[in-house]
């Protein structure tokens, strides 16, 4: 994964540099979709017992398709037998991206599902907290949690669930 973000984070300033930053996020965009809704193409590339020959010959389409900066990435990852990284690459580019444009984005683990206006609120309320970030949230449901929700960010855990809340409670009569 070291890798990969090295490799990620070089071609996000090359783009920049080269101008062509909006078009490569879209074929890094592209890509991530591809690998997420292929998981036969990913394992392909990240499969070892695959010669390197084979993985590049699979790559040519990638290739024919994209644009100069990101042809180029692919057929150096193709010669240093180094194709595995680029669905890594790929998700490491956009995180990039997303931090370049002040993106942050975080888990909601909610008990019952959000509503569209109940996310947009919660990402008010958070980019309240870190001035000049927008957040983009993805809700799943735990219905362990009761009542209430987990926001996710990165390392960062703000539990304002009930089940937090009672074991809190419990470890506090406990004592």
């Amino acid at each position: 994964m070291k890798a990969a973000k090295v490799y990620a984070r070089t071609v996000f300033e090359l783009a920049q540099a080269q101008g062509v930053a909006d078009e490569v996020t879209a074929e890094m965009r592209a890509l991530a979709s591809l690998f997420a809704a292929e998981a036969g193409v990913r394992s392909a590339l990240q499969n070892p017992i695959l010669s390197g020959e084979k993985k590049a010959t699979l790559a040519q389409p990638l290739i024919a398709r994209a644009t100069a900066l990101t042809g180029k990435l692919i057929r150096l990852l193709a010669e240093k037998n180094r194709l595995a990284v680029l669905p890594d690459l790929a998700d490491a580019y956009l995180r990039i991206e997303e931090q370049a444009r002040h993106i942050q984005r975080a888990k909601v683990v909610s008990a019952k599902p959000m509503t569209e206006a109940q996310l947009q609120a919660l990402s008010q309320i958070l980019a309240a907290k870190r001035p000049g970030m927008t957040y983009q949230l993805e809700n799943t449901v735990d219905d362990h949690l009761v009542a209430g929700f987990r926001v996710e960010e990165g390392d960062n855990v703000l539990d304002a669930s009930l089940r937090n809340k009672l074991d809190q409670l419990k470890q506090r009569l406990a004592a």
